[in-house]
């Protein structure tokens, strides 16, 4: 299994697969689903 790390703010890619947020907080402007 592979992991990458990108920011919450960065366009979804086909190949991205799940993202988990690893921070306390949720950026503002950005939905949960």
């Amino acid at each position: 299994m592979s992991l990458r790390i990108r920011r919450i703010y960065e366009p979804e890619d086909d190949g991205d697969g799940k993202r988990i947020l690893v921070d306390r907080l949720w950026p503002r402007g950005i939905s949960k689903n």
